[in-house]
C-alpha cells in the first residue's frame, strides 16, 4: 500500500473512532441499602457488549430520572475528560442547584452556568469516597446514604430539587449537615486540582431507548468502544507498516541473493572457460 493510501485509510478510520457506539448494559442489582424509599449508590449492571469487566459497579448521578426493575438499555461509554463533558447527559445544562446551610437545614438556589466539568469531577470524588466506604467491613451505610445524597444535589434540577432537599432534611440535622460538609469538601478538591478522575468513566444513555434511563459513573470502567477501534486502527496501520517494510527488506535481500548468484554464476563460467582453455 503506497503512503497516500495509508493516509487516506488511516483519516477515515480515525473519523469512524471518533463517534461513540453504543453498548448494551442490563441493571442487575439496586443493592440492600434504602434511604427515603430509594436504593442508593452504588448498584450493579453488566456490560453485554463487553462483558470482560462484568459485573460493573455504577454509581448514579440522576435523581432527575426513575426507572425500575432490571432494564436493559443501550448507551455510549465516555472517559471523564473536559473534552467529553459536551456528550454528557447534563454537559448542556444551563444551571445548576447551589446548597446553603443553617442551623442544620439546608436550602437550595439556581444558579447560572455551573462549571460542569467540575461538578462531574466533584461526584466522581464523591463516588471514590464512598468506594472507600464500602472498602471497609462492615459498611457505614448512614455514609453510603449521605454521599449518594451529595452525589444527587449536584445535577438535580429545579423540578426536583425540592423533593430531595425535603429528603435530606427529614432525616435529621446531623445528616444534612454531612451532606453539605460532603459537597463542600468535593468542591474544595476540585477546586484545587486535587482530584485526578482517570479511570472514571460515564455511561450516559443513548436517545435510542424507548424509555428514560439514568446515567451512571463507572470505576473502573469498560474501556470505550471508540478506544478499542482506535486502538484497532493503530495496530493495523502498524501491521500494514510492518508488512510493506519487511517486504521491502524481503526484496532487497532477494535482489541481492540474484546479483551475487549471477556473480558466482559469471565467475563459475569464466573458471570453465579458462580451464577448456587450458
Amino acid at each position: 500500500m503506497s503512503g497516500v493510501s495509508i493516509a487516506l485509510t488511516f483519516a477515515t478510520l480515525l473519523m469512524v473512532s471518533g463517534s461513540a457506539l453504543a453498548d448494551q448494559f442490563t441493571f442487575t442489582s439496586p443493592g440492600t441499602v434504602t434511604w427515603d424509599g430509594v436504593y442508593v449508590n452504588p448498584y450493579q449492571a453488566t456490560d453485554n457488549t463487553q462483558p470482560q469487566n462484568n459485573p460493573l459497579t455504577i454509581y448514579c448521578d440522576d435523581w432527575n430520572t426513575e426507572f425500575s426493575g432490571n432494564p436493559t438499555w443501550s448507551a455510549d461509554v465516555y472517559a471523564l475528560t473536559a473534552g467529553n463533558v459536551q456528550y454528557l447527559k447534563y454537559g448542556g445544562i444551563t444551571s445548576a442547584e447551589a446548597v446553603t446551610i443553617a442551623s442544620g437545614v439546608l436550602s437550595a438556589s439556581a444558579y447560572s452556568n455551573p462549571k460542569v466539568y467540575d461538578l462531574y469531577l466533584e461526584a466522581a470524588y464523591l463516588d471514590s469516597k464512598l468506594e472507600a466506604v464500602l472498602a471497609s467491613k462492615p459498611v457505614n451505610t448512614t455514609l453510603q446514604e449521605e454521599y449518594a445524597a451529595a452525589n444527587w444535589l449536584l445535577f438535580v434540577n429545579s423540578a426536583n430539587v425540592g423533593g430531595l432537599i425535603g429528603a435530606i432534611n427529614g432525616s435529621g440535622t446531623a445528616f444534612a449537615t454531612a451532606v453539605y460538609n460532603d459537597l463542600a469538601s468535593a468542591q474544595t478538591i476540585v477546586n484545587a486540582n486535587g482530584f485526578n478522575p482517570a479511570g472514571w468513566d460515564v455511561i450516559v444513555p443513548a436517545n435510542s431507548n424507548s424509555f428514560a434511563m439514568q446515567e451512571f459513573l463507572v470505576d473502573p470502567v469498560p474501556e470505550p468502544r471508540a478506544v478499542i477501534l482506535f486502538g484497532t486502527v493503530i495496530w493495523l496501520l502498524g501491521l500494514l507498516e510492518f508488512r510493506r517494510l519487511a517486504q521491502g527488506v524481503a526484496d532487497r535481500a532477494l535482489a541481492q541473493t540474484l546479483a551475487e548468484g549471477r556473480e558466482r554464476t559469471g565467475a563459475r563460467s569464466r573458471s570453465t572457460v579458462v580451464s577448456r582453455r587450458l
